[in-house]
């Protein structure tokens, strides 16, 4: 799942969406967050259906079973605007977070949305990870190029992109975990003694929570 993420080059953020914000260094859910459908707008990250009587604050959404789960049939499509992304690898007791970006350019999340109770509130699509990042994790974020994302905004199914090849990842500091902190700190690469680089299968197990 993706359960954090950062949005850091606000220039590039204005010149590819004519959105002004300020950086985020921890994205956290249930926060205002950046979003495109035929328009830049700001939005929830959670999302409820329309029809669900207690909100449901779902953060991720499963490209596998989108089209399947009652939760999403109602669903619009959106682009969830990101330059990186944090994951945790389970090591004994511990949860290590690790930053995943793309030389720390910016790309889109592929999204969805809805309205509960007049709110308009979102959720990033995920896949099944590469073989790479799933040394830290074994689902990541949906992520498009600015075509690609046209044609998921347009219906079509893009799970597949070459961006997910471009992704390097390293090790940062807990701090992360308190939504309370937003510096840039937060994705500070952090010097720690790890066996990821030898692991063959890792799969910290916590695909969970706020899926549907």
């Amino acid at each position: 799942m993706c359960g954090r993420y950062t949005v850091r080059d606000t220039q590039a953020v204005q010149r590819e969406y004519g959105a002004v914000i300020k950086p985020s260094y921890n994205v956290a859910p249930s926060q205002d967050v950046l979003v495109v459908t035929d328009k830049a707008e700001t939005m929830k990250w959670h999302y409820s259906p329309t029809w669900a009587k207690e909100p449901m604050n779902l953060i991720n959404a499963r490209s596998e079973t989108l089209k399947e789960k009652p939760s999403f049939k109602m669903a619009k499509r959106c682009l969830i605007v990101a330059d990186g992304w944090v994951e945790w690898l389970r090591e004994g007791d511990k949860k290590q977070p690790y930053f995943f970006h793309m030389n720390n350019n910016l790309f889109t999340f592929a999204g969805i949305y809805t309205e509960y109770q007049g709110v308009k509130g979102c959720a990033i699509i995920t896949k099944e990870a590469n073989e790479k990042l799933s040394k830290i994790h074994n689902r990541m974020p949906v992520m498009l190029k600015h075509n690609e994302g046209r044609d998921w905004l347009n219906g079509k199914d893009v799970y597949s992109s070459s961006l997910s090849e471009r992704i390097d990842y390293y090790p940062v500091s807990t701090m992360i975990n308190s939504p309370s902190n937003n510096i840039p700190e937060c994705i500070k690469p952090l010097e720690v003694p790890s066996a990821v680089d030898d692991c063959a299968d890792v799969t910290s197990g916590y695909d969970r929570g706020n899926y549907e």
